[in-house]
């Protein structure tokens, strides 16, 4: 990261937090009402889509189509949201750690990670789509980080630590060896990160709509061993 996003004060976790549903309330209102409808075709095409039914995966899924859309998905001017507000804020002392904090999650990571280690509120993290390691700070709580469990999470930088964004996707632990295998055979095969999460999001699908039973067998069956293509569900 350059040295403008890693000095100057810290902005609260909260703050990050608060600024991703601001953007959210902002850029899925008048006049981008068509703008979010058309990324959601394009991201729930990708990750699959979800029903009121899903029950907790469906709000879960929802925060993460948002995130996405204020952080990763260009309007028609060429930048994502967070940029457009970011342009749009006074570069004065008044809106400085506002500024601050939308530079970074401008520049935040999305991908899949392995868990390495959880010790207090640390969580060790392996990118397991390009391999770097991050050692992120979780100030809410680390319950239900395992070491060994692979999800797909957002990183943001804080001035000092990379902390977490708001949603997480835990798959599940029984399909660990086959989440590797697609995730090494799609990379062999030129499939982008944003194309093996969505097919892992889809086959995450699956599995809850089967009653959370045979991960393994539901990942290994959406794993064709060449392509991260769609899923059926």
């Amino acid at each position: 990261m350059s040295d403008e996003l890693t000095s100057g004060p810290r902005p609260d976790a909260g703050l990050i937090h608060a600024l991703l549903d601001q953007l959210a309330s902002e850029f899925g209102a008048p006049p981008f009402r068509e703008q979010i409808a058309a990324a959601r075709e394009e991201y729930f095409a990708r990750a699959g889509k979800v029903f009121e039914d899903d029950a907790e995966v469906y709000e879960a899924r929802m925060v993460a189509f948002l995130e996405w859309y204020v952080i990763e998905r260009s309007l028609p001017e060429g930048r994502p949201p967070v940029l457009v507000a970011l342009e749009r804020t006074p570069a004065d002392a008044a809106n400085g750690d506002r500024r601050l904090a939308l530079a970074r999650i401008a520049t935040s990571h999305r991908s899949l990670f392995d868990i390495a280690e959880v010790k207090g509120n640390r969580v060790e993290l392996e990118d397991v789509l390009g391999g770097a390691r991050f050692s992120v700070v979780e100030r809410r709580s680390t319950i239900g980080f395992e070491v060994g469990a692979i999800l797909e999470a957002r990183v943001v930088w804080d001035g000092k630590d990379p902390l977490f964004a708001k949603t997480f996707l835990f798959h599940p632990r029984d399909a660990r060896s086959e989440i590797l295998n697609l995730v090494d055979d799609s990379l062999m095969a030129g499939a982008s990160g944003d194309e093996i999460m969505g097919k892992l999001s889809q086959l995450y699908l699956r599995w809850h709509r089967h009653g959370h039973l045979n991960a393994g067998r539901i990942y290994k069956g959406g794993h064709t061993g060449n392509t991260a293509g769609p899923v059926v569900i």
